[in-house]
C-alpha cells in the first residue's frame, strides 16, 4: 500500500510530510493528521474509520417498509422516478429517484435495461409555441381490464413538449381524429403544421406513388390552411412517441390510483387535471414567447371537419351514397342537371348536407326502394286424358254390329 511505505519512509526521516503529500497527492494537513494515526495505531490505521458499518446516508428500515408497501400495492410497476415522486406524494417521504433506484435494485424490484444506440442528428425545435403540433395516437390496455382497449390521442408542442389535448378514443378512426382536432381548435386555435405518421388516418399508402390523393384529414386540414407532415420513422416524431411511453407508465397509474374505469371519467381527468399537473413537470420554455395559433374565427368547422365525397346526379335526380339515396328538390339557387357532380358532406354526428359550388341543396332521403311485385303466372290445368281403357273408349258390345252402321 503506497500510503504504508510514504509513512514508514517519512519515520525512518527518508522522506518529509510535504514531499509525501506531494506525491500521494493529499493536503499537508492530512498527511500530518494521517502519520500520528499511523504512529499511534500501525498501518490498520489507514483503513477507512467507517469500513464495514452501515452508511449514515442508508435508507432507513422505517423508509423501506413504506417503499415496499407501494410496490406490493397498486403501484406494483411503478419505476424508481415515479415511485420517488409518489413517496413524497402519499407518505411524505422526500428521497432522490436514484436513492429509490438502488433500493429497488438491491431488493430485487429493479433491473436496468440496455438500450441499443443507433446515430441519429437531432432536429432543434421550433422556435415558438404552435408553429408544430406532433399528433399521434397510443393504443394501449389503459384501464388494466377495467374497462374495455382503446386509445389514447395525444397533442404535443413541438416547441415545449407542452401537452395541448388528450383525448381517449374507442380507435385511431378518422371520426375520432377530426373530433379530438375539434376540440384543440376551439381550445387553442390552428397551428401552423401537423406532424403525424403514414397510418391510414393521415396518408393514402396504396396506389399513390405521386403523393396526390389526399385523406379526409389532410383534405380538411388543407381547407383550414394547416401543413401535414408525415414523419419517416418514429423517431422522427420522437417527442409525442416519448410521452407515449411516459403516459403508458404513469397515466395508466394516476387512473388506477383515482378509481377510473370508464373512457368519459378518464376523458374528465386527463383534461381537467392530469394535462397540467404533465406540463408543470416536462414541459420547457420556447425559445421565442410568441403564440403561433391562429384564430378559427371565419372558418365553419362543422362543414370542414367532416367527411366529403363527390357523387353524379343520376337521370332521376337521385343522389347515392353509402347505400342510401337522396332525391332533389325541383327548385335551387343554382342550376342543376343530370351528370353534375354534387359533394356530399357527411358530418361528425352522421347528419348529411349535399353541395353543389358551395351553395347548400335541398332533398328528402328515400327511406325504401320501391318494390316490383311479381305477377305470378297461373298455369292452366292439363286436359284430363282418359286411360286406354276407360269405358268410353271400348266399344260397346252389340248383337247385331252391322245395325250401328245403317
Amino acid at each position: 500500500m503506497e500510503q504504508a511505505i510514504a509513512f514508514e519512509r517519512i519515520k525512518n526521516g527518508e522522506l518529509s510530510q510535504a514531499k509525501a503529500a506531494f506525491i500521494l497527492g493529499f493536503s499537508d494537513r492530512w498527511i500530518r493528521k494521517k502519520f500520528k494515526r499511523f504512529l499511534a495505531q500501525g498501518p490498520e490505521s489507514l483503513i477507512h474509520q467507517n469500513t464495514g458499518k452501515p452508511s449514515n446516508r442508508r435508507i432507513s428500515a422505517d423508509i423501506g417498509l413504506k417503499i415496499r408497501e407501494l410496490l406490493e400495492g397498486q403501484l406494483h410497476d411503478a419505476g424508481p422516478t415515479y415511485l420517488a415522486e409518489k413517496l413524497e406524494e402519499l407518505k411524505g417521504v422526500k428521497i432522490s429517484a436514484e436513492t429509490v433506484r438502488k433500493w429497488m435494485s438491491q431488493n430485487g424490484f429493479w433491473k436496468a435495461k440496455r438500450a441499443r444506440v443507433k446515430h441519429r442528428r437531432r432536429r432543434d425545435r421550433k422556435p415558438c409555441f404552435g408553429i408544430m403540433i406532433q399528433l399521434d395516437g397510443s393504443a394501449h390496455d389503459w384501464f388494466e381490464g377495467r374497462a374495455p382497449k382503446c386509445a389514447l390521442l395525444v397533442f404535443i408542442d413541438d416547441a415545449t413538449s407542452e401537452l395541448v389535448w388528450l383525448e381517449f378514443v374507442k380507435s385511431e378512426s378518422l371520426e375520432g381524429v377530426m373530433k379530438a382536432a375539434w376540440n384543440y381548435f376551439a381550445k387553442y386555435g390552428r397551428p401552423k403544421t401537423f406532424y403525424v405518421d403514414f397510418g391510414g388516418v393521415f396518408s393514402v399508402n396504396v396506389n399513390n406513388p405521386d403523393r396526390d390523393k389526399l385523406t379526409q384529414f389532410e383534405r380538411a386540414m388543407g381547407e383550414l390552411d394547416i401543413k401535414v407532415l408525415h414523419a419517416h420513422s418514429p423517431q422522427a416524431k420522437g417527442r409525442v412517441e416519448r410521452v407515449n411511453r411516459t403516459l403508458q407508465d404513469r397515466l395508466v397509474k394516476e387512473m388506477r390510483l383515482a378509481g377510473i374505469n370508464s373512457m368519459e371519467d378518464a376523458n374528465r381527468f386527463v383534461q381537467d387535471n392530469y394535462i397540467e399537473k404533465h406540463n408543470a413537470k416536462f414541459a420547457v420554455e420556447a425559445i421565442q414567447p410568441i403564440n403561433a395559433h391562429r384564430s378559427i374565427k371565419g372558418f365553419d368547422l362543422r362543414n370542414i371537419l367532416c367527411i366529403k365525397e363527390k357523387r353524379v346526379v343520376q337521370s332521376d335526380f337521385v343522389i347515392a351514397y353509402n347505400k342510401r339515396l337522396f332525391q332533389l328538390e325541383d327548385q335551387h339557387k343554382v342550376t342543376l342537371k343530370p351528370k353534375d357532380f354534387i359533394t356530399v358532406c357527411e358530418h361528425l354526428d352522421g347528419s348529411i348536407v349535399l353541395f353543389k359550388c358551395r351553395t347548400k341543396l335541398t332533398f328528402a332521403e328515400i327511406k325504401k326502394k320501391p318494390v316490383v311485385e311479381k305477377q305470378i303466372e297461373r298455369q292452366q290445368p292439363k286436359p284430363h286424358k282418359p286411360a286406354a281403357n276407360h269405358p268410353y273408349r271400348r266399344v260397346p258390345a252389340c248383337s247385331n254390329s252391322q245395325s250401328l252402321f245403317r
